[in-house]
């Protein structure tokens, strides 16, 4: 944790006097706001300023047609947040769209209970390099208590039938089955990953990865979920450190807010900007946003709204990935 500096924040921290634009290495556009699960480690059915719905193709197409000219500088395109991409009826539309502009590196991240055949095989002729699945038990009951209003044969099939398919039809597409530990399933680990290491392909570059859930900066307290193996325990050392998604991701919301990260989808509070009459950089260097990043150079994000009982850094030293 010591040497836990991004080639980002670097530059930033290195540049501060002089007029140095900061790209994202990545860009996160949601473009549907709502979900068909009702997941227990999740804030999207909290009550939001924001409307649920789709993001528009004139935002979308605005949105990329600015980013166009650093999209070599911007590793990864994420088309979503805080919202089930599948319920997207542009989903296919706005990955050409970016694709067309020179945006590589597309994932989605899907609870895989609307990932039917039709939308797997064109997910797959789409080209997009990575589909997430996020599934959170090895056990039907367990996973059904947690991603609510899901059922889990019908994910485990569709998912299964996807990588089947990705197989036999030689795609590029890789996999990355995603697991959310929490107190529900925290024994269920070994026996989640012994199953699903027989079905990704490593060769594919699939991944499995495993992180523990996080407070959505405060917005989640509940003893439903349990946050860290240190659960009530702080680290000065963590506490102090700079977060790398404020110098790494633009976030950009389906209404075209700009929040401060993933902490900030909810509402947003940190509404840096709206990417509908402004251009999305202008907002990512904004005086606004830097002074955020300043704030957490300096070792005192505790003093924002959300970064105080924030757990998102926690749960990235827990992160376990597996090929």
């Amino acid at each position: 944790m010591n040497d836990y500096k991004t080639p980002n924040m670097l530059t930033y921290e290195n540049n501060q006097d002089v007029a140095t634009q900061l790209v994202p290495s990545r860009m996160t556009i949601e473009t549907v706001f709502g979900c068909n699960a009702d997941c227990v480690m999740c804030v999207v059915h909290q009550p939001s300023r924001r409307k649920k719905g789709i993001m528009s193709m004139e935002l979308f197409r605005k949105i990329i047609d600015d980013m166009a000219p650093y999209a070599p500088q911007i590793e990864m395109l994420d088309l979503f947040c805080l919202g089930e991409p599948l319920l997207d009826r542009h989903l296919f539309e706005r990955m050409s769209y970016a694709r067309e502009n020179g945006f590589r590196n597309m994932a989605i991240s899907t609870n895989a209970q609307l990932l039917t055949a039709d939308k797997q095989k064109q997910l797959l002729e789409s080209g997009i390099e990575t589909v997430i699945f996020s599934l959170d038990g090895i056990k039907k009951e367990t996973h059904e208590g947690i991603r609510r209003n899901l059922n889990y044969d019908t994910v485990i099939e569709n998912c299964l039938n996807m990588i089947k398919m990705r197989t036999e039809g030689n795609y590029k597409t890789r996999f990355v089955v995603r697991f959310i530990r929490q107190a529900a399933n925290w024994n269920e680990w070994d026996d989640y990953k012994t199953f699903w290491q027989q079905h990704i392909d490593p060769e594919q570059h699939d991944l499995l990865i495993r992180y523990d859930a996080h407070t959505w900066g405060g917005q989640l307290m509940t003893k439903d979920v349990r946050f860290s193996e240190q659960e009530n325990e702080r680290s000065p050392e963590v506490e102090a450190m700079a977060c790398y998604q404020i110098f790494d991701i633009l976030y950009i919301l389906a209404d075209g807010s700009v929040p401060m990260c993933s902490e900030d989808w909810l509402h947003p509070i940190h509404n840096y900007g709206n990417a509908n009459d402004q251009h999305p950089l202008d907002i990512y260097n904004s005086k606004k946003f830097n002074n955020t990043r300043n704030v957490h150079l300096k070792g005192t994000k505790n003093c924002i709204q959300h970064c105080s009982e924030c757990t998102m850094l926690y749960s990235r030293t827990t992160r376990k990935i597996y090929a």
